[in-house]
């Protein structure tokens, strides 16, 4: 019988096998190890730089911070852009960054809607490109950032000239732009940006702790100061604007926010949408003297299905929501949207976390993948605070007890609430603020 790599994984200690592995792949592993190696060094040489651009910032004021903006709906930073905006230490300018990956046309549109709601509220914002003359502004010419503030880790979503890799003499800060839940630990902790970053804001000592185990800097680059996405949920300052169909509130107003997943993503396979997609306009015409559904798709939802269904077959879905007598498709932000609903079901990730802050019932769908096999210990504690949706028959069983307001979970969610997710030491957006202004008084890398 032939002796093969497989018999020999089956029959020796895993060190052997490791041994006889490199020998067996000299080439491969030597690119592996002389990579590792690389990577080290590169995290090391970051912090290097950001320590002589620490420098320079401790006597300037203000501080020119270039905020780069993608999706109006995974925007953070809002609290953060108006504490600056009040501090003359600091100067902010938001830098809308066109989606490249779904053509052209979508990355216009995706820009300028993107654009119009930061300009509509006051903000001093500019678009990163130019269509007439097919351009991108420069950031270091035209704006000159003494800090970059990053809403995305990933490469390729945004035009390369704007990824981490070439600010890398530059003060660069990330805040995750959904909570994290999943267990896919690469995605949430140890992507190049996440390495590289001067400071990473993270949701809670639970996330610090994910870093410091999953990433390659051990975390080093991490504080803990809660996530600035429920600063508005949790703020008694904040009042929102009912914007809904039914003003007198006799209806209960229930979210239905379908993830984008339709395939599966790495190790993310949330989206149940379509086996509901159907099924959730039947209950809007069935309890439509009792209810209003409000779909909330992710952003990238859309861009997904044209691939799967075709342009056309999509934009007729999105309008029978937009157009239905009892229902309405919401786009970007969704604080007014969570603070004045009664309930949600969804499929989402962060919003596993995030809709638990306002503290009503909400359902998660499932599409048959074990949730365990998807969700971090941290994520499957919010998840226990959810009513879970296997079929047609949970979800109606759950649209009729918001009509009726029956919650068994409401006791349970709220000790939840109060004791695990509720941020300690001040709001997140204040905490960030406070430890940037520390940072540099202090020179801490």
């Amino acid at each position: 019988m032939r002796l093969t790599k497989e018999h020999i994984k089956s029959s020796l200690p895993s060190i052997i096998v490791f041994a006889i592995s490199f020998l067996l792949h000299p080439i491969n592993n030597y690119k592996l190890l002389k990579k590792k190696k690389e990577i080290k060094k590169h995290i090391k040489l970051a912090r290097i730089k950001h320590k002589e651009a620490l420098s320079k910032l401790k006597q300037k004021k203000p501080i020119r911070c270039v905020f780069l903006a993608l999706f109006d709906s995974v925007w953070k930073y809002d609290n953060v852009y108006l504490l600056m905006e009040k501090d003359e230490r600091f100067e902010p300018i938001i830098l809308v960054c066109p989606i490249v990956n779904y053509g052209e046309g979508n990355m216009i549109e995706r820009m300028d809607s993107c654009y119009n709601i930061l300009f509509n509220k006051g903000y001093r914002v500019v678009k990163a490109y130019d269509r007439t003359n097919q351009k991108y502004i420069d950031i270091r010419e035209d704006l000159h950032p003494d800090i970059i503030f990053y809403t995305s880790p990933y490469k390729n979503l945004i035009d390369n000239r704007y990824y981490i890799d070439s600010f890398e003499d530059i003060l660069t800060v990330y805040v995750p732009y959904f909570y994290s839940s999943n267990c896919d630990y690469t995605l949430s902790y140890n992507m190049s940006l996440h390495n590289l970053v001067w400071r990473r804001y993270v949701e809670s000592e639970y996330h610090k702790k994910c870093s410091n185990l999953y990433s390659k800097n051990h975390g080093k680059n991490v504080v803990a100061t809660g996530f600035p996405g429920v600063d508005d949920f949790i703020s008694p300052q904040c009042v929102p604007t009912d914007e809904w169909i039914d003003k007198n509130h006799q209806k209960k107003r229930i979210i239905w926010a379908p993830h984008h997943t339709i395939a599966p993503v790495g190790l993310v396979y949330y989206s149940c949408f379509l086996k509901y997609k159907d099924f959730m306009l039947s209950m809007a015409k069935k309890y439509e003297d009792f209810i209003e559904i409000f779909f909330k798709p992710h952003p990238l939802l859309k861009n997904k299905l044209c691939e799967f269904w075709g342009k056309e077959k999509t934009d007729e879905y999105y309008d029978i929501w937009r157009k239905g007598y009892n229902t309405r498709y919401i786009e970007g932000e969704y604080v007014d949207l969570f603070l004045t609903s009664d309930a949600m079901i969804h499929d989402s990730g962060s919003f596993i976390v995030e809709y638990l802050f306002v503290n009503k019932p909400v359902m998660r769908t499932s599409n048959g993948e074990e949730l365990r096999s998807q969700f971090s210990p941290f994520g499957m504690a919010c998840l226990e605070q959810h009513y879970i949706g296997n079929n047609d028959k949970d979800i109606e069983q759950f649209i009729q007890n918001v009509i009726s307001s029956v919650d068994p979970l409401k006791d349970q969610r709220t000790q939840f609430v109060n004791d695990v997710l509720m941020p300690k030491g001040g709001m997140p957006s204040e905490n960030i603020i406070n430890d940037i202004i520390d940072s540099i008084e202090n020179q801490r890398i």
